[in-house]
């Protein structure tokens, strides 16, 4: 049970592309599966103390899969999302792949996930479904466009910190 939620993190990184593919009739459900895999993965990983380092790893990326892939068919293929949207966390989610890998090579060990990310994951995941299903929202979309600035903020403070330290914490 304790390589469970690494199972559900992975499955959501490779299943995540075929939203570029699946039936528009089909988006929804398949986006929701998606989502609720990421909440199932935390669940297991916490109800089974399995907490790992490649667990730090795989969830994140899978979320950043998932929610690329989920924007790029709400602004290419659907219409309903502004592009800038997508390139903004498109770029931040590179710096901060980026910075995950260097903290990784220079001290071994990733940072968790932090309370603006995982807003930004939260808010990003609502915008698609409510895109998905008609609804439009501004004052989503501004959330979730302040919640990815100061998540890149954040972590691009706490990187530069842990880098500086002899020690990870």
């Amino acid at each position: 049970m304790s390589k469970l939620p690494n199972l559900i993190s992975l499955a959501r990184v490779v299943l995540s592309p075929f939203l570029l593919l699946v039936p528009e009739a089909h988006l929804f459900s398949f986006f929701l599966v998606l989502a609720l895999s990421d909440a199932l993965d935390g669940f297991f990983a916490r109800l089974f103390k399995a907490q790992s380092e490649l667990g730090k790893i795989l969830d994140p990326l899978g979320d950043k899969v998932m929610l690329l892939c989920g924007l790029y068919v709400c602004t290419f293929r659907l219409g309903m999302l502004p592009s800038y949207l997508l390139y903004l966390l498109l770029v931040r989610d590179l710096f901060l792949l980026v910075g995950g890998a260097l903290l990784l090579i220079k001290k071994g060990r990733v940072p968790s996930a932090r309370t603006f990310g995982k807003l930004t994951t939260f808010g990003v995941s609502l915008l698609i479904i409510l895109s998905l299903l008609g609804y439009h929202s501004q004052f989503l979309l501004l959330f979730v466009l302040l919640t990815a600035a100061l998540s890149w903020l954040d972590y691009g403070l706490l990187g530069y910190r842990r880098l500086r330290s002899q020690t990870f914490s």
